[in-house]
């Protein structure tokens, strides 16, 4: 692109210039806004093949869950105490107790009518979970195991707990319903409309390795230069409107 010793000449280049280049992007942008404001985001969720039930439970005995952590200090050091999650499965009550050994988050499921240290879910046991928080019956394509370090930043199901069954349902939505076998509960559900909805959220985002860092500097950088198209294009406007030019030559006068 040459440049002259002429601002307006230099304008009009660089607009146009920068209209092409950030054109495609701002395509990116304009396409993005219009599926994520148009769309069901149940459905990107996941949530319309699943049973929307709220649990209650009537009454929790938070002695019977100590003794629980007291029997799971028998075993293993806790160095302090992260959460504690009441969750519902198989029609009783569990609970997710995450503590930290050594630095390192853990988790530990407890009875919480008994106390009893439960182990993590089998696959069979996850699979009637993910079973039964269906709508209606929909047959299992198949089931896959993810073990500890399996997913990186591209993955589905990135930044989940792991390990996890990921089963895919026979339906054209291409469902997975993840499952997490240490907090006994479903984690994800994934289908074609959400990736969809992550793809285009990756071009919105900039962001092509975990898509959910917008501090980063592809997007800082786009955002400078697409302000300066903007600010060239008001400039071109004011250089080139008949209204402007005579409302500047009556002020001459």
């Amino acid at each position: 692109m040459k440049l002259k010793n002429n601002i307006n000449y230099n304008t009009r280049k660089a607009h146009r210039y920068l209209g092409v280049f950030i054109g495609i992007q701002f395509l990116f942008w304009t396409l993005g806004g219009l599926y994520f404001s148009w769309n069901n985001m149940d459905d990107v969720h996941g949530e319309t093949l699943l049973k929307q039930e709220k649990k209650y439970f009537p009454f929790v005995d938070f002695s019977i869950i100590q003794k629980g952590i007291d029997s799971l200090e028998m075993e293993v050091t806790i160095d302090s105490v992260h959460s504690l999650n009441l969750v519902e499965a198989f029609g009783k009550p569990l609970v997710q107790f995450r503590y930290f050994k050594n630095n390192e988050l853990k988790i530990q499921l407890i009875e919480a009518e008994t106390g009893k240290l439960r182990e993590a879910f089998t696959g069979q046991e996850c699979l009637e979970l993910a079973e039964l928080q269906l709508k209606e019956p929909i047959p299992i394509l198949k089931a896959k195991f993810l073990e500890k370090h399996t997913t990186n930043a591209h993955h589905e199901y990135r930044e989940k707990p792991l390990p996890a069954y990921a089963f895919t349902l026979d339906h054209p939505t291409k469902t997975t319903i993840y499952v997490s076998t240490e907090l006994g509960q479903i984690t994800s559900v994934r289908n074609n409309n959400w990736r969809r909805f992550d793809f285009l959220w990756m071009l919105h985002t900039m962001d092509y390795t975990t898509r959910d860092h917008i501090t980063n500097w592809v997007l800082r950088i786009f955002s400078i230069l697409g302000i300066s198209t903007i600010f060239s294009g008001f400039y071109l406007f004011y250089i080139t409107s008949p209204s402007i030019k005579k409302f500047r030559k009556r002020n001459k006068n």
